[in-house]
């Protein structure tokens, strides 16, 4: 019998405490408490529309101090997390584009299902495009400067395209690629030329090699394959220096620099390897 009066009580309690939770769950959705959380909504979007005001208007500052605002009045609500992106563009306009880096990738990591995301790693990419040296017609070409910001866009740009294949950022991205590593590989040219014109042909030699093992096909190689020739004619490895013109004269027959080969190596009375007789046992 008290075993019996121990599962009622038991019972009655469970029913007690489900009951209170039905009444809470009840609670929580009033129609007054819907109509406050559709208030503070309200209020937020139109805190975001005023800080997107400021940013039309390019008042950047004002709009960044807005934004923040509207964060920390109303952190939950997804105006909240768009006005998160919008600083980072804010930055981005203003061209701090270190700042900006910092911000898309906080937006990134605190929202990564959020539907900008892409867009987000996008803008991180291009931010690290917009730093690489500009070419003016009074200062020294870009790529006789420093390229450690190419060098950063060009490992960006790979690493947006590797996560986030067709997107529609793809054919933007494809192209400042091709442009960063076209800008790579002018470096290394150059250079190997100062070398050349330097009286060292094995630092040239170096220079060339690497271009034409990580640049090869934009455009660079027949140049790159005769100017790799000359340094090993200097060096003394006549050799090498016939292998290189023999490829540019193969892989690129109607090139200008194809011609040069030629007439280099009738001038040095030499053969491409393939022309070559083979020696007699």
């Amino acid at each position: 019998m008290e075993t019996l009066f121990r599962i009622k009580t038991r019972d009655l309690l469970v029913a007690a405490l489900l009951s209170m939770t039905a009444c809470t769950f009840v609670m929580a959705i009033t129609p007054t408490e819907a109509l406050a959380q559709a208030d503070n909504e309200n209020a937020a979007k139109k805190a975001f529309d005023e800080a997107e005001r400021s940013f039309r208007t390019k008042d950047y500052i004002e709009a960044i101090r807005r934004y923040n605002l509207l964060r920390t009045r109303f952190p939950y609500s997804g105006w909240a997390t768009l006005a998160d992106l919008r600083i980072a563009d804010a930055y981005f306009e203003q061209e701090k584009y270190a700042t900006a880096i910092e911000q898309y990738r906080a937006f990134t990591k605190l929202h990564p299902e959020h539907e900008r995301v892409t867009y987000s790693n996008w803008r991180v990419a291009l931010s690290f495009y917009k730093q690489m040296p500009e070419d003016w017609f009074f200062l020294p070409p870009g790529y006789e400067r420093d390229l450690d910001r190419a060098k950063d866009a060009e490992r960006e740009l790979r690493f947006y395209l590797r996560r986030n294949p067709n997107s529609e950022y793809d054919k933007d991205a494809t192209r400042k690629l091709l442009e960063t590593r076209r800008r790579l590989a002018d470096h290394e040219l150059y250079v190997a030329e100062f070398y050349i014109k330097r009286d060292n042909p094995r630092a040239a030699a170096l220079r060339l090699t690497y271009l034409l093992k990580n640049y090869s096909g934009l455009g660079l190689d027949p140049k790159a394959l005769f100017l790799l020739a000359r340094a090993y004619m200097e060096m003394g490895d006549v050799n090498k220096a016939t292998t290189a013109l023999g490829d540019l004269i193969e892989v690129h027959p109607d090139s200008d620099m194809a011609a040069k080969a030629r007439a280099y190596l009738r001038r040095h009375n030499l053969r491409p390897p393939q022309q070559q007789q083979p020696e007699q046992p």
